[in-house]
């Protein structure tokens, strides 16, 4: 059910992008920019990027709420991701995005996750 109110939330693919390209394990992940690998400054890059271009659409495009409407596809995306690495246990999931249990469940109601 998450999973597909991520597909109407962020979409699968941002510039031939798709995030499960990206995945890397928990041990990957480096904590700080001056020790990022080359793969994490490429992932890191890819979705910038992919927000960048997102924004200036909106933004030509003379959408009056970009800051809402990228908030919500990043949390439906991260929340989404945890979800999927946690098997839907929410609580691990809240964990692992640092944060509390009532607020993922509280994320994941507002951004239609639930469906």
């Amino acid at each position: 059910a998450a999973a597909a109110g991520l597909g109407r939330a962020f979409g699968a693919d941002i510039d031939g992008f798709n995030s499960s390209e990206g995945a890397r394990s928990d041990a990957e992940f480096s904590g700080s920019p001056e020790h990022a690998t080359a793969p994490d400054a490429m992932v890191r890059s890819a979705w910038e990027t992919g927000v960048q271009v997102e924004a200036q659409t909106l933004l030509a495009n003379g959408k009056p709420d970009v800051w809402d409407v990228l908030t919500r596809r990043f949390e439906a995306q991260l929340i989404t991701t945890a979800l999927a690495h946690t098997k839907g246990r929410r609580i691990e999931a809240a964990q692992k995005l640092g944060i509390g249990r009532n607020t993922i469940t509280r994320k994941i109601q507002e951004l239609g996750l639930d469906d």
